[in-house]
């Protein structure tokens, strides 16, 4: 149960103290879990997976995690909690987080965060970075865990001091006693087994109003469309915020719903605003429809999530119904509305970046080569646009089907027409070396995944379109390892989410969790961060918050929420080289 075996004696220190708070009280260490049927993980290196719904109570913990070395919460924006968080980093003189190139994110990015994440591409779990595997712990009381007193600051106190030891590197002898020391508080403060029953004669009056009551219950359920079974949320606190997240934590995608989570929960305890609590409801399991209604009858203020566009829009009607503002997750434009933002990366917005990049640089013969799938004919509509509102129009623009990509010859045939190749006269008095006509193109945009752009560009290279004759553009997706190491896509240019606070954000993650974060633990973040801003305000005042003109500067990086539900984001332009990205042209840090 305690992995004592397997894991490094300081994180197995760290996860057990909180172990031993969950029965004792979740809500002195800063979780509670309101599904009577949700196991519940042994600390914050694993995120709760939920049938119905999972609480994280920031009122309710001063302890959480060791975010305890975090500066007081943020007094009004996300600038100010990340400039907390950086200075609390440097002030604690924290562990040496080791630094890698942004190469590293690459499959992760691709996997998760990208465009492919919406709209149905394939996600390859190996590419996934490895998740802290949830330790399984006794059944949730039926309602919220409350403190036990004295007896809950002891074992606080405790854990408090276990970690100071385990930080100066004490021996495993010490660190063990520890533990047993804990393990004993912990019996010592259950109470004593219950003696036999007295079975009462006769009817018990109170019967009759109990079983009125569940019946009441039970039709108030049917009425609004929830399941007869599952946990009833007490009464929201007066003060209170409720941030539902809505994610996938079971099913195909779990991986990324806990990904997301542990974003959100990390965000709450670097905060410590003791008026907010999270509730984390499952998108798989019963659909978002039935997630959604949970979080309305549970009065959540403000909806996180969900990922995925088929799950945000039955969710949204709930919502929206409700009066109940939403930040999704999704990047596709395609389904913004009012009412509801979205904060993905979008992907027309790194094609706008990466054309306005190449037609500044006199690159004004742009091709287009695209996928036939969703995604690819989303990036070149929007790109033909986007050229046509500058008077421009694409030299050459071909979408290759799934049939002309699995065949050599039919592909060579359509990109050879497409570049306008023309083969050098064989004569026999010709120089052993020719200089090569012109590229038909100055830039060409691929409008596709990181898999199109590996099968496409060693064949344009082939026909004399290589990228040091043509400026090759790709999206985000092109940041991952394979992409950096294909030799035909050195010199090639894509856009990334900004990056210049990755070092300080890999370091608070690895204050809570295993691994390393992806793209999309900075979004939960963020946006935990950004709806937690709301709690000083009026509710009638929180839209023009949103949506304020100066935007928001979060470990996303800078965007802005637009009035129609849409974002507008900063991103970077980075260049291949070597079999490794550099930044070329930097994200301004303010929209």
């Amino acid at each position: 149960m305690f992995a004592i075996a397997t894991r490094k004696f300081r994180m197995m220190f760290r996860r057990f103290a909180i172990v031993i708070c969950l029965p004792l009280g979740l809500a002195a260490c800063g979780v509670a879990v309101e599904q009577t049927s949700q196991p519940r993980t042994s600390a914050p290196a694993a995120s709760a997976q939920s049938d119905s719904a999972s609480q994280t109570a920031a009122s309710q913990t001063d302890t959480s995690v060791e975010t305890a070395l975090l500066a007081p919460s943020v007094t009004g924006s996300i600038d100010g909690l990340i400039d907390s968080v950086a200075d609390a980093d440097a002030d604690a003189d924290a562990e040496d987080t080791e630094t890698t190139a942004i190469a590293d994110d690459g499959a992760d990015e691709a996997a998760r965060l990208q465009v492919g994440v919406d709209e149905g591409v394939e996600l390859p779990v190996a590419e996934v970075p490895a998740q802290a595997t949830p330790a399984q712990a006794t059944p949730a009381p039926a309602g919220p865990v409350t403190p036990q007193g004295d007896e809950t600051d002891t074992i606080l106190s405790a854990d408090r001091a276990a970690t100071e030891d385990a930080e100066a590197q004490q021996d495993t002898a010490e660190i063990v006693g520890n533990i047993i020391w804990n393990i004993e508080s912990a019996q010592k403060g259950r109470a004593e087994a219950p003696a036999d029953p007295v079975i009462p004669v006769g009817p018990d009056p109170s019967l009759a109003s109990e079983a009125l009551e569940a019946a009441f219950a039970m039709l108030a359920r049917r009425e609004q469309g929830l399941p007869e079974e599952g946990f009833l949320m007490p009464k929201k606190a007066p003060g209170i915020m409720r941030i539902a997240l809505l994610v996938p934590t079971s099913g195909a995608n779990n991986v990324l719903g806990s990904e997301l989570q542990r974003g959100a929960e990390l965000a709450l305890f670097s905060l410590r605003n003791r008026q907010v609590e999270l509730l984390v409801f499952d998108t798989a399991e019963k659909g978002a429809r039935i997630a959604a209604r949970e979080a309305v009858q549970a009065e959540a203020d403000i909806i996180v999530g969900p990922l995925f566009s088929d799950a945000v829009v039955p969710a949204r009607q709930v919502a929206a119904n409700a009066g109940v503002p939403m930040l999704a997750l999704s990047n596709n434009t395609e389904i913004a509305d009012r009412g509801s933002w979205l904060l993905g990366y979008m992907p027309e917005q790194q094609v706008d970046l990466l054309l306005g990049h190449a037609l500044t640089s006199g690159r004004n013969k742009v091709g287009i080569i695209a996928a036939s799938d969703a995604f690819g004919q989303r990036l070149a509509r929007h790109a033909r646009k986007r050229l046509a509102q500058f008077g421009i129009t694409p030299e050459d623009f071909v979408t290759l089907t799934p049939a002309q990509l699995a065949d050599e010859d039919s592909l060579k045939a359509a990109v050879k027409t497409f570049t306008g190749y023309q083969p050098p006269e064989e004569e026999e008095d010709a120089p052993a070396s020719f200089e090569l006509p012109p590229p038909r193109f100055d830039a060409v945009l691929f409008a596709g995944s990181a898999d199109f752009a590996l099968r496409t560009a060693p064949v344009l290279a082939y026909y004399d379109a290589d990228p040091e004759r043509v400026l090759y553009l790709g999206n985000a997706q092109w940041n991952q390892r394979r992409i950096l190491m294909e030799p035909s896509l050195q010199g090639g240019l894509f856009a990334s989410r900004p990056t210049d606070r990755d070092d300080a954000f890999n370091a608070l993650w690895s204050s809570a969790w295993d691994g390393r974060p992806g793209a999309l633990a900075r979004l939960s973040f963020d946006a935990m961060a950004m709806a937690a801003i709301l709690t000083d305000q009026q509710r009638t005042e929180w839209n023009a918050a949103l949506q304020s003109g100066s935007g928001f500067n979060g470990f996303s990086g800078a965007y802005r929420l637009l009035p129609g539900g849409g974002n507008q984001r900063a991103f970077e332009i980075r260049e291949i080289s070597g079999g490794v990205s550099t930044v070329l042209q930097p994200a301004p840090d303010k929209i």
